[in-house]
Parts: structure tokens; C-alpha cells; sequence
């Protein structure tokens, strides 16, 4: 069984020796693999940021209407208040009719009952009382005086009680007219708190819309700020697999002295935007390490190379838009970012101070300028540090 074992492992041996390909060819089809990984992740990013930009011209239109809405809303409720307040001064006028109706009622029955026991009174006596009230006159004047009493009273009586009458169906009529009138002020009110209930609710929806707008919006921003990290620890691999390649026997031109002595690549143009710092995005808003130099230019500036070397990578890469990269030998390479146009081409020797690349905004930018960035071994580097 031994014996077996030794002859399997040997076999294996032998067949991975037979199937050995030079470092090199490995290597170069690893840098295949990972470019196309990075195309890949620059579609992926061109199809987030185009979502973003459907997205937020959806949420400032939502936005826009909620807005309407809340003035609409605002409007509706001032309505409201104002019939509500119509409404609480009915009622208040209803409470003082129906108290003044009490009052006035009162009043009447107080009379009619006065009127009723003097008539009583009358009755009971008949015609003796009212003579027995004659009688008693002391002289003509006095009689004179107490027939025009007795009927003075009589006649008082009477009109104080069709007086009361007149006031107690007055108020009753005006008592009617308030119900009436408080019952359609209560339908208006019913009418206004369906209406503002509508109208909140559509608002409502609209934010939940917004809301909702919101977190794609953070998704999809999430799913860029990860496409860039992974595309720079793709570049990393990339930058790592060519110095593996070149220190493996393959032959490359050191271009780069490492004397600090890299040229700027935008001739004439000083202003540095943004360096090479911890800093808020423009574009997603988050913060984040800025990998190189920001230097604005009109559109269409020259943009040169920082030091002789071989153009490793001439095209569309993820957040930079259209790219260059030169290989300037012993683990340095420059990058030049946001181009409207690429002038070299992959393999070709550039020469210090040559045009690259012409000044642009495409990719993640906000402007016209270049983005310049040294790498060291596949890693970030302050550019600084080299000019």
C-alpha cells in the first residue's frame, strides 16, 4: 500500500513538472484575467452611476410634487381652522339662543300664569269683583281712576304677554336658522377633514417614495465606493504581477533615477484642486482617500508624461474614466486620470514631457482637470514626494 502511495505522488510529481509553463506567460495571463476583471467593474459602475442619475431625477421630482403638496396641504388646513372657527361660533351662538329661548319662555309663562290668576280672580268673583272694586271709589274722580286702573292692567297683562309671544317665536326662528346653519358648517368641517386626510395621506406616500428613492440611492453608492476599492486592489494586483514578471528575468528599462525628480504633467498649470488627502467625495459624498493630485486645466490641455517609461494601460478605467498608466520601471508607475482623449497607447516608450493623454472630465469628475497619481509596488503613494 506504501509502495502504491510513493508511486501515485511520484506520478503526480512528474506530470506537474510536464505541465509547467514559464513564470512569465502565467503572469501575463493573470494581468488578462484581472483586466477584464476591471472592465467588468467599470460596467458595473457606468450602469450604477446611470441608475443614480435615473434615480435622483425621480426623487427631486417626488420631491418637487411633496412640495406642492405641502402648500396644497397647508391650504386645506387652513380652510379647516377657518371653518372649524365658523363652526365653534355657531355653536356658541346656538348655545346663547337656546339660553335666551329658555330665558324668553320663562318669562312668557311667568306672564301668562300673572294674567291667568288675575283673569282667576275675576271669574271667581264675576262681575261683583270687578263692581266691588268700583264701589269702593271714595268720589267720580276715584272711580274714573280705578275703572282706567283695572283696565290699564288688563290691557298691560295682555300686551306684556303678546310682547313675550312675539320674542319667544322670534328667538325660536333664529334658533332654527343657527341649527341650520351649524349643521351645514358641521358638513363643510366633515368635508375638510376627509379632504386634508386624503391629501396627507398622498403626501405620505410621497415621502415614503422619497424614502424609498433615498436608499437606492445609498445602495447604488455603496455598490460604487466597493467597485472602486476592489478596482484598486485589482490595479494593486496588476502593478504586483508586472514587477513579479520583471523580477522573474523579463527584461524592463528602469526609467525612474529615484531622485524625486518626476515632472508635473500639466505644463503651465499649478493649482492643485485636491491633493493627496482624507477628504468628502464630491460625487458620493462619503469620505475617502484621495489617491493622488487634482490639477484643473482647461479642456483639451495637454497632458504630459512625469517621466520616461511603457505605457502599461491606455483606456477606460473605473472612476477615472479615460485612463493612463506608464510603467516607468523599478516598481514606479504614474497614472493620469479624467482624460477626453488618450494620444499613447499600450506598449509604446514615452519619452519625459510627451503628450499622453488631452485634459478632460470623464469618469467620477466634476470638472475639467487631470488627476495624476504615482504608485509604488502597486500602492498609492503621495505624488508629492516625487516631484
Amino acid at each position: 500500500m506504501k509502495k502504491f502511495k510513493k508511486f501515485v505522488c511520484a506520478a503526480l510529481v512528474a506530470a506537474v513538472s510536464a505541465c509547467a509553463v514559464p513564470t512569465y506567460q502565467a503572469d501575463a495571463a493573470s494581468i488578462s484575467q484581472l483586466q477584464q476583471k476591471r472592465q467588468n467593474l467599470a460596467s458595473s459602475t457606468k450602469k450604477a452611476k446611470q441608475e443614480i442619475a435615473n434615480i435622483k431625477n425621480k426623487k427631486l421630482s417626488a420631491e418637487q410634487e411633496m412640495e406642492a403638496m405641502d402648500k396644497v396641504l397647508t391650504s386645506i388646513q387652513a380652510e379647516l381652522d377657518e371653518a372649524t372657527e365658523d363652526l365653534n361660533i355657531l355653536t356658541k351662538q346656538l348655545d346663547e339662543a337656546e339660553k335666551a329661548l329658555q330665558e324668553a319662555t320663562e318669562k312668557r309663562d311667568a306672564q301668562f300664569a300673572l294674567l291667568g290668576s288675575r283673569m282667576r280672580f275675576l271669574q271667581q268673583k264675576g262681575s261683583s269683583g270687578y263692581l266691588e272694586i268700583l264701589f269702593d271709589a271714595q268720589s267720580f274722580s276715584d272711580l274714573f281712576l280705578r275703572m282706567q286702573y283695572v283696565n290699564d292692567i288688563m290691557g298691560y297683562d295682555k300686551e306684556i304677554l303678546e310682547e313675550l309671544e312675539k320674542t319667544q317665536k322670534t328667538i325660536e326662528k333664529k334658533k332654527t336658522e343657527i341649527e341650520k346653519n351649524k349643521a351645514e358648517q358641521e358638513e363643510v368641517v366633515k368635508l375638510q377633514k376627509e379632504k386634508l386626510a386624503e391629501q396627507q395621506e398622498i403626501v405620505n406616500e410621497k415621502k415614503a417614495l422619497v424614502a424609498s428613492y433615498q436608499n437606492d440611492l445609498s445602495k447604488y453608492e455603496q455598490m460604487i465606493a466597493a467597485n472602486e476599492k476592489a478596482d484598486k486592489a485589482v490595479l494593486n494586483q496588476i502593478a504586483k504581477q508586472q514587477q513579479q514578471s520583471k523580477s522573474s528575468g523579463s527584461s524592463s528599462k528602469v526609467y525612474y533615477t529615484g531622485n524625486g525628480s518626476l515632472g508635473w504633467p500639466v505644463p503651465g498649470r499649478t493649482t492643485v484642486s485636491s491633493g493627496f488627502v482624507t477628504r468628502t467625495s464630491p460625487i458620493t459624498g462619503r469620505t475617502e482617500s484621495h489617491s493622488g493630485l487634482d490639477i484643473p486645466a482647461p479642456y483639451g490641455t495637454a497632458i504630459v508624461a512625469a517621466e520616461a517609461g511603457r505605457v502599461t494601460y491606455s483606456g477606460w478605467m473605473n472612476g477615472y474614466g479615460n485612463t493612463i498608466i506608464i510603467d516607468h520601471g523599478g516598481g514606479l508607475s504614474t497614472l493620469y486620470g479624467h482624460n477626453s482623449s488618450l494620444v499613447a497607447r499600450v506598449g509604446q516608450v514615452v519619452s519625459r514631457g510627451q503628450t499622453v493623454a488631452k485634459c478632460g472630465s470623464t469618469g467620477w469628475s466634476t470638472g475639467n482637470h487631470c488627476h495624476f497619481s504615482v504608485l509604488k509596488n502597486g500602492a498609492y503613494v503621495n505624488p508629492r514626494n516625487y516631484l
